[in-house]
C-alpha cells in the first residue's frame, strides 16, 4: 500500500511514536515524539479501510464494542484512536461508522536518563506523573515500572488497554521486569479490588486516572498500604490542586514528576515540601 510504502522508505521505525491518517490531508508522522508530514501523500477513505481491516484481522464488526470507545488495540500494545459518525442503539453509542481519522500510537520503552527520576526511584512513593497528551507519561511510567521491578518490588500493572505492556497472545512484547505482574483487558475498576488482593503487590501502576470511582479505588489501595505510580492528564500541579475531585489524591500522593514538553520532565515535586 502506498503510504505504508514511503514510510518505510523514509522512516526511522526505531523511533516511529505515532502515525496519523485524516481523510483528504496529508500523512504526518511522530519521530521521538516530534511531528513531521509528507505533503505529496494524501490520504483517501480506501486508506483508512485498509488500515483498520489489518488492525481488526478483517472482522471490524467483532471490534464495535471498542469502537463505541473511540480506539481499538493492535499486537504489540499499539492503540489506534478512531474518530467519526457515531451510531446510536437505546440511547447508547454502539459503534462508529464513516470513520474520518485515525491516530496509531507505537509504545516503546525508553530508558529515561534523569537524575531526578533515579533519585525519586530510589527513595520510591506514591507518585504521580502529570503532563499533556503526548509528552511522554506512559513511557517515563513503563521505566518507573521496570526500575521498581529491577529493585525487586512487585509491581502489578493494571493495563486496561493493552498499551502498557504490549501484550501479544499472552506474551509481553515490552520488558517490564521480572517482578512485574500484568493484568490486561480487565477494567480497572475491577481490577483494583479482585487483583490486587489476589496478587498482594508492592506497587500498583496504572495509566491515565479518570473519574471519581477510579480515584477512590486507588486511595483504598493506598490506606492498604500499596504503593501507587500512576499518570494524569494535567498541564500543571495548579489545576490538580483546583479540581475537586483530582485534588483528592494529593494528600496521600508523595511526588508529582510534571512533564512540560516532548521528553522534557520539568520538575520532581516532593508535595512535603521539597522541590528537585
Amino acid at each position: 500500500m502506498t503510504i505504508f510504502n514511503e514510510l518505510y522508505r523514509i522512516v526511522d521505525f526505531n523511533v516511529l511514536t505515532e502515525v496519523r491518517l485524516r481523510v483528504d490531508k496529508p500523512l504526518y508522522y511522530a519521530e521521538a515524539g516530534k511531528y513531521k508530514k509528507i505533503n505529496d501523500l494524501i490520504i483517501s477513505n480506501d486508506d483508512l479501510t485498509y488500515t483498520l481491516g489489518v488492525a481488526t484481522k478483517t472482522s471490524l464488526y467483532a471490534y464495535n464494542d471498542y469502537l463505541a470507545e473511540g480506539y481499538i488495540t493492535y499486537d504489540g500494545g499499539i492503540r489506534i484512536g478512531i474518530t467519526g459518525e457515531g451510531v446510536i442503539k437505546n440511547g447508547q453509542l454502539s459503534t462508529l461508522k464513516n470513520i474520518t481519522s485515525l491516530c496509531i500510537r507505537i509504545p516503546r520503552y525508553v530508558a529515561i536518563r534523569n537524575e531526578k527520576i533515579d533519585k525519586l526511584i530510589a527513595k520510591f512513593d506514591n507518585t504521580l506523573i502529570i503532563s499533556k497528551p503526548g509528552y511522554g507519561k506512559t513511557t517515563l511510567l513503563r521505566y518507573m515500572i521496570k526500575s521498581l521491578s529491577d529493585r525487586e518490588y512487585n509491581v502489578l500493572v493494571l493495563d486496561e488497554r493493552g498499551e502498557l505492556s504490549g501484550v501479544v497472545d499472552g506474551q509481553l512484547s515490552i520488558d517490564l521486569g521480572a517482578c512485574t505482574d500484568v493484568v490486561v483487558g480487565v477494567p480497572k475498576i475491577k481490577s483494583y479490588s479482585s487483583q490486587v488482593r489476589s496478587m498482594r503487590p508492592d506497587v500498583i501502576a496504572t495509566d491515565e486516572i479518570f473519574g471519581e470511582k477510579e480515584i477512590d479505588c486507588i486511595l483504598d489501595c493506598i490506606r492498604c498500604g500499596v504503593k501507587v505510580v500512576a499518570t494524569l492528564h494535567s498541564d500543571e500541579l495548579a489545576k490538580v490542586e483546583k479540581s475537586p475531585s483530582y485534588s483528592r489524591l494529593l494528600k496521600d500522593f508523595r511526588y508529582v514528576v510534571s512533564i512540560i514538553g516532548i521528553g522534557n520532565i520539568d520538575k520532581v515535586i516532593d508535595l512535603r515540601g521539597n522541590y528537585a
